[in-house]
């Protein structure tokens, strides 16, 4: 199966449950390849399978959206499927998943400043700017990662001590690697859970935030 089929796919997957019957029919695929769309999902930790039924969740779209990059779908393709809800919504169920306490769309008032994704574990802020299928050039890459150093900075100060250090990242949809811009980690989503695994060994080499006094 190729990342044709889960194209398809991605405009259906919502907050529901379809019957196999009825999947088949919102993807315009044939019963039996839908039946091996849905397994191919399955497999990967998207949606549930019962009876004859699969149930998708908030972040089932944009995981679907990641195995199709892997299986080769063009990013841009993509972009045209997905929202920035979407990506948020996926890059905090891995947060979550990892022990994180999470905050979406985490705003401040003085300054007046709004952060995508706020994940705090053992007084560690990791503050995530997500950029979604953006593709940008370097001069860019280092305004967002100038701005977020400048949010990790605000949201140090606003937390009074109850975080130690904050870490500013960017997170993205299309690299296939993590990378750095002015020390801060640019991580493609498909590489959080790695990196949240090996943040600790990052710490001496990223833009570290810390509260003073």
């Amino acid at each position: 199966m190729n990342s044709s089929f889960i194209l398809r796919a991605i405009p259906v997957i919502n907050e529901c449950s379809l019957s196999f019957d009825d999947f088949a029919l919102a993807t315009g695929l044939g019963r039996q390849t839908s039946i091996d769309l849905v397994r191919l999902l399955a497999r990967n930790e998207i949606g549930y399978v019962d009876s004859g039924f699969i149930s998708f969740g908030q972040s089932d779209k944009l995981r679907t959206a990641m195995l199709a990059i892997k299986m080769g779908a063009d990013v841009e393709d993509l972009s045209k499927m997905l929202s920035w809800r979407d990506f948020e919504l996926l890059a905090t169920s891995i947060l979550d998943a990892s022990g994180y306490t999470t905050h979406h769309s985490f705003r401040l008032k003085k300054p007046r400043i709004e952060i995508d994704v706020v994940g705090i574990k053992d007084r560690v802020a990791l503050l995530l700017d997500c950029k979604h299928w953006k593709r940008s050039s370097p001069s860019e890459m280092a305004k967002f990662c100038s701005m977020q150093i400048r949010r990790a900075e605000a949201f140090v100060r606003a937390s009074k001590g109850e975080t130690e250090l904050a870490v500013p990242a960017i997170l993205t949809l299309h690299l296939e690697s993590i990378t750095f811009a002015d020390c801060v980690p640019v991580i493609p989503i498909i590489k959080l859970r790695s990196f949240l695994n090996e943040m600790q060994g990052y710490l001496n080499e990223i833009k570290v935030v810390s509260h003073v006094g």
